[in-house]
This record gives structure tokens, C-alpha cells and sequence, in this order.
């Protein structure tokens, strides 16, 4: 392996790996917002809400955070804007119903949404892991 490939290589595994702490402080964001959750299921009002919603947000941005490190080995044909997806849309209705209402069937609704993006998050990580393992076993051979 030359000087060139060896530079690309460790290009690939900082990059992948700045991607992994912010998919990693995503996880941790939502799991927070999904325990913040259960308080605000069971009474917490607005406090909680508030709360909850800051842990979201505070996940989105390091994903989008990940996503711009990840988008540089995007394949060429692939033209999709990861970066700029909206991960969890809650939708402006709903964050008004968790706020405006906050009853039992808004804070569920956002449970649900926290919990399928955080099994996604996961999901990226696990991905990504692999592909690093791959990178750094295939250095070592």
C-alpha cells in the first residue's frame, strides 16, 4: 500500500469515527429525552416537555452533525441530501398538542417518534462500526 492510499485510508477512519461520536451523543440525547419522557407521561407537565424537546434537538443536530461527515463517501450517483433530512419531524400540531395539551396521548405520540429514532440512531452506529472494523482489519493485512 503506498503513502496515498495509506493517507486516504486514515481520512476514512477520523472521519468515520468524528461520525460515531456524534451519532453516540445523538443516542445519548434521545435516551434522555425518551426517560424525560416517561416523567412527563406520568405528570410532568411542562417542565418536562421543555426538556424533552431540548434533548431532541440537541440529538438532530448531531446527527445532522454525523451526516455531514458521512456525506463526504457518498457514492457519486447518490444525490441525496443527508445532511439536511428532517430525522424526526414532529410536525408543528404536535409539538403544539405535547405543549398546548400535554395529556397522555401527545406525550405517547412523542415517545414513539423518540423511539424510533433512537432504534435508527443505533442502527447507524452499528453500521458504521462495522465498516470501521472492516477498514482498520484490512489495514493490519
Amino acid at each position: 500500500m503506498d503513502e496515498l492510499e495509506k493517507m486516504e485510508k486514515q481520512r476514512v477512519i477520523d472521519t468515520a469515527k468524528k461520525a460515531l461520536v456524534y451519532l453516540r451523543a445523538a443516542k445519548f440525547a434521545l435516551d434522555k429525552a425518551m426517560i424525560v419522557g416517561v416523567v412527563d407521561i406520568f405528570g410532568g407537565m411542562y417542565l418536562s416537555s421543555s426538556i424533552k424537546h431540548l434533548e431532541i434537538e440537541s440529538a438532530k443536530k448531531n446527527i445532522r452533525l454525523a451526516m455531514e461527515e458521512l456525506q463526504k463517501f457518498r457514492r457519486e450517483t447518490d444525490s441525496t441530501d443527508y445532511v439536511n433530512q428532517n430525522y424526526m419531524h414532529m410536525g408543528i400540531l404536535s409539538t403544539v398538542f405535547d405543549f398546548g395539551f400535554d395529556n397522555l396521548a401527545s406525550d405517547v405520540y412523542a415517545q414513539a417518534r423518540i423511539a424510533g429514532l433512537r432504534r435508527r440512531v443505533k442502527e447507524a452506529i452499528k453500521r458504521v462500526e462495522i465498516i470501521l472494523r472492516r477498514i482498520e482489519l484490512s489495514e493490519t493485512s
